[in-house]
């Protein structure tokens, strides 16, 4: 192991509330710091999220909410983590998502990111162990490797078990003779030989674009990169994760598409996986329906519709592209309005179970006047979503009121609710926008050689021969769906974070 020699190591791992830095939190790290084999000093502790610790995590891991609530919060201790391995290689499996968070504890707090030499051990067993494991989970390693710790889901003992793994790995003859990191990664990320011959990889353009992998019978995969250069050549490492190289195993073309900027590149992307359907794209599918959440005159209580326009219909709202984003947004206007769950027979002279157990009114009952009640309904949504933005504030409120109060089970259900209005606003403000031709989109668009109308978005782009067809969106299948999906596309790039597609 020259490459880590007469260097301190710091094999770190870190527990959370949930997968997503910023979202969710930190409750527990530890982290060993390690020279020539020898451990010089350790770190450890739990944190307290202030947020709720979801159920299953508290089982995965063992931390429940009563074990952190005298724990010191991230931001008091991240000046000092960062101190503690200030002067290490940092080590860890997938540490990117570890460093996701540690990273976003330092931003959160004006602090510069770490930028210490890393070892994934995740990337060394995809580069070394590709033939000898179905997969590369620290548990997988751990019973291959025989250690002695074991993967628990805490902190403790998968930094100890990342150890023992990483020390097994060290030794395998393509990295063993490396006499830094950067050597080691460089390798790591180098392309499989094998695949370079594979492929004819030469001249791979810096540039935005699409890229299809392909065999003889079938699109195996679509995908599309600001820098198409390094995106097929991860495909291409020896560090190749276990989708890319089912992909690449799967193909033997490669065909590129130059495009010239980040936007085009993103709906190219998305027509081609929705018009040659590879089977290896599992997100960017468009929805076959679209659906619609209604108050209608014969009902009392909201409905999910795939129809757009129907005579009965009191108040519409959408365009939803998933059935579980309708119901989503279905439940949250269920909650606001408080309407009624029973089923409505009016053959009862008293109120049915349901309605006496949520504390509501009772449609079964005969003397229920359907109409007095819609009306009702009917007023309260009209002045609340004329009133969107001042509703939101009400909502927030609520939620940090819940929060303060560590009545955490109803502030989740409130930031639910508050993400699915957010952003039905948003799109529904950008959709009004669009159609009013607002003059910051589209210069935007115009940038980017795109013009968009009621109806239909067309891309300006370079003539590039027999793959137009794939490119373009044709009149007769152009539907509304295609429409909805591109906006929200376009809705995602304008604000440059991960999307809020309702199409996933």
């Amino acid at each position: 192991m020259d490459f880590v020699k007469n260097k301190n190591l710091a094999i770190l791992d870190v527990e959370t509330t949930g997968i997503k830095a910023g979202s969710n939190k930190i409750i527990e790290l530890y982290i060993l710091k390690v020279l020539n084999e020898k451990v010089v000093d350790d770190y450890y502790s739990k944190f307290n999220p202030k947020q709720n610790i979801p159920l299953f995590i508290s089982n995965l891991t063992g931390i429940y909410q009563w074990h952190v609530e005298d724990a010191p919060i991230i931001d008091d201790e991240i000046l000092n983590i960062k101190n503690f391995i200030s002067d290490s290689i940092i080590i860890g499996h997938n540490l990117k998502f570890d460093l996701s968070f540690l990273n976003y504890a330092l931003t959160s707090n004006n602090l510069q990111k770490f930028d210490n030499e890393t070892i994934d051990t995740l990337n060394l067993s995809r580069a070394l162990m590709r033939s000898k494991v179905k997969n590369h989970k620290l548990v997988t390693l751990s019973k291959y490797f025989k250690t002695v710790n074991q993967n628990e889901h805490n902190s403790k003992a998968d930094v100890l078990t990342t150890y023992e793994v990483f020390k097994n790995l060290a030794v395998f003859d393509q990295i063993k003779n490396k006499k830094d990191v950067e050597s080691v990664n460089y390798y790591l990320n180098s392309i499989d030989l094998h695949l370079k011959n594979k492929f004819k990889i030469e001249n791979i353009p810096n540039t935005h674009g699409v890229y299809i992998f392909s065999n003889k019978k079938n699109i195996q995969y679509v995908g599309k990169s600001n820098n198409l250069k390094n995106r097929i050549n991860s495909h291409l490492s020896y560090s190749r994760s276990y989708k890319s190289n089912k992909i690449v195993n799967s193909s033997d073309k490669l065909n590129i598409i130059n495009l010239n900027n980040e936007l085009s590149s993103l709906i190219v992307e998305h027509r081609l996986i929705n018009k040659l359907k590879p089977s290896l794209n599992r997100s960017g599918r468009i929805s076959r329906n679209i659906y619609w959440v209604k108050l209608k005159n014969n009902k009392h209580n909201f409905e999910i519709s795939k129809l757009k326009n129907t005579k009965n219909t009191l108040f519409q709202l959408g365009p939803f592209l998933s059935y579980s984003k309708a119901k989503n947004f279905k439940n949250f206007l269920d909650y606001k309005f408080e309407t009624l769950n029973c089923k409505r027979n009016n053959s009862r002279k008293t109120q049915c179970d349901i309605s006496i157990l949520l504390s509501t009114d009772c449609a079964c009952i005969d003397s229920f006047d359907l109409d007095t009640y819609l009306v009702n309904v009917n007023e309260k949504l009209i002045s609340f979503f004329k009133n969107k933005e001042k509703e939101l504030e009400i909502l927030i409120n609520n939620l940090n009121q819940h929060s303060a109060l560590q009545n955490f089970e109803e502030a989740q259900k409130l930031k639910n609710f508050k993400i699915i209005f957010e952003n039905y606003i948003e799109f529904e403000n950008f959709i009004s926008n669009i159609l009013n031709l607002d003059t910051e989109i589209i210069n935007l668009l115009k940038d980017s050689n795109i013009e968009i109308s009621q109806d239909k978005i067309n891309l300006k782009l370079d003539p590039i021969g027999k793959n137009d067809i794939y490119l373009k969106s044709g009149d007769k299948n152009y539907t509304e769906i295609n429409y909805f999906n591109e906006l929200q596309l376009i809705l995602r790039f304008i604000r440059n974070k991960e999307p809020y597609t309702i199409s996933k």
